[in-house]
Order: C-alpha cells, then sequence, then structure tokens
C-alpha cells in the first residue's frame, strides 16, 4: 500500500469519528461538515490505491563514445637564435658539447692535432689537417690557447670554476650547446678579451695573445672548439681545478 493512501485513509477515519463526535454532542453542521471530510479523504485514498500503469518510453542507451586524442607528431623544437645545429649552418660562435670528452673539438671538416704547450707561450698557428674536404684546409687555420684566469670569480653569477665543471659534464644550461664568444675590455688601461660561455665568463685571453687577436681581427671567425679538463682529487685528496683550452677559427692570409 502506498503511502498516501495510507495518509487519507487515516484522515478519513479521523474526520469520520469526528463527524460521530458532533452528532452526539448536538453539533449537526459541524457532524455534516466532517463527513463530507471524510468522504472527500475516503475517495482519495480509493483514488491512489488504484494501479497506475505507467508507460515509459525508453531511451536508447547511447554508450559513452571516447575518441582518443589524435596522435601528435614528435616534432623537433625550432631552433632557438643561440643554438647551434652542426647539420645545417655552421655558427663559429656556438660549439655543440660531444657525449664524450675528446682532448680537442673542433668543426665537423677539419680536424686540428693537438697542441703541445710550451712555456714560452708563443702565439703559433696549426693549419688544420682535413682528410675529406682538402680545400678548407687552403681557407682556415687555428689557433688553440690556454684560458687564463679560470679560478676567479665572477662578479654575479655562478663561479668559473662551477660553470667550467658543467660544461665538462655536459649540465644545464650547457646539455644541449656551449655559446662561445670574445668580448673586449680595458685592464689597467691596457687591451683585454674576456672569454664567455653562454654570456658567462669562464676566463681571459692571456696577455701574451692580446696583441695577435686584436692584429688579426679582420679574419678572425670565432670560437670552434673548446676542451675542458681537470676537476677531481689528486693521490693526496686536495681538489683539481678545472681549466679549459679555446680553439680560435681564422681565415689564411693568402685567401684574403
Amino acid at each position: 500500500m502506498k503511502k498516501k493512501t495510507i495518509v487519507f485513509s487515516c484522515l478519513a477515519v479521523l474526520f469520520l469519528l469526528s463527524a460521530f463526535s458532533g452528532f452526539a454532542g448536538g453539533l449537526v453542521s459541524g457532524g455534516v461538515g466532517c463527513l463530507v471530510i471524510c468522504g472527500v479523504f475516503a475517495f482519495l485514498a480509493f483514488r491512489s490505491a488504484k494501479p497506475v500503469v505507467e508507460t515509459s518510453s525508453e531511451t536508447p542507451q547511447v554508450p559513452n563514445r571516447f575518441t582518443p586524442p589524435a596522435n601528435k607528431s614528435s616534432v623537433p623544437r625550432p631552433l632557438q637564435d643561440n643554438t647551434v645545429n652542426p647539420n645545417t649552418v655552421e655558427t663559429p660562435a656556438a660549439v655543440p658539447v660531444p657525449n664524450i670528452p675528446a682532448p680537442h673539438i673542433a668543426e665537423t671538416a677539419p680536424t686540428i692535432s693537438p697542441v703541445s704547450t710550451s712555456e714560452d707561450k708563443t702565439a703559433a698557428i696549426q693549419s688544420a689537417t682535413v682528410s675529406d674536404a682538402p680545400d678548407l684546409s687552403k681557407q682556415f687555420e687555428y689557433l688553440e690557447i690556454k684560458v687564463a684566469g679560470v679560478t676567479f670569480k665572477n662578479e654575479k653569477g655562478p663561479t668559473r670554476q662551477t660553470i667550467l665543471r658543467k660544461i665538462h659534464f655536459n649540465d644545464k644550461p650547457f646539455d644541449e650547446y656551449v655559446e662561445l664568444g670574445l668580448r673586449e675590455y680595458e685592464f689597467d688601461g691596457k687591451p683585454a678579451f674576456g672569454v664567455y660561455a653562454n654570456n658567462m665568463q669562464i676566463g681571459n685571453i692571456p696577455a701574451d695573445y692580446v696583441q695577435f687577436i686584436i692584429d688579426n681581427d679582420a679574419r678572425y671567425e670565432g670560437i670552434c672548439g673548446i676542451n675542458v679538463y681537470g676537476g677531481g682529487r689528486n693521490e693526496n685528496g686536495y681538489a683539481i681545478s678545472y681549466g679549459c683550452k679555446i680553439t680560435l677559427k681564422y681565415r689564411k692570409l693568402n685567401n684574403e
């Protein structure tokens, strides 16, 4: 039995009893009113007790469709302005860092034979030895310089030793490329050159090479290699400082 049927039945019985009480007490009009109300509730109870046939139109269930996202083809990021892609354009000031440390880093075509360090610091220029492109050996020559001042601290940012260590281990921001360059300034009233990697100073050009760089500025092409060495500790447990050598690229005089 439905809940509202029970409620209507109870109300009908209640007003029926009230009608009998009214007739017994001499309240005829009140008894008649209670009988009318009792009849109304009885009718409602009777009607609510009838079974109601509900026709529910079934709406076809449409399963949720999951459309997988379209496969995004992995497109390589466009190179930034200061990013070097050695397979496309040769940028003298940006040199990719190799995964395996090599004794000397140079351009793709020429390979430079190792330079033996001498105490007299003579600015000796070595010609490139080329296997696949012999004509390039007639166009360029290379000068390897040991960078000075690598243990000094910069006024801002990380120390030069920290920068060299990151270059050596290909840590960020040198995990994709190293952009090398020279910046001229004055020191004690004399011209000098700072060596920079990704706009952070890692050292200076030794004083013995400054005049050579100034005199050959017209045929200077850029820095085409860097070799970071050192690190770790010696047999006595003392830390070994990092050092580096850079390779400068020049056009040969007979091709100007």
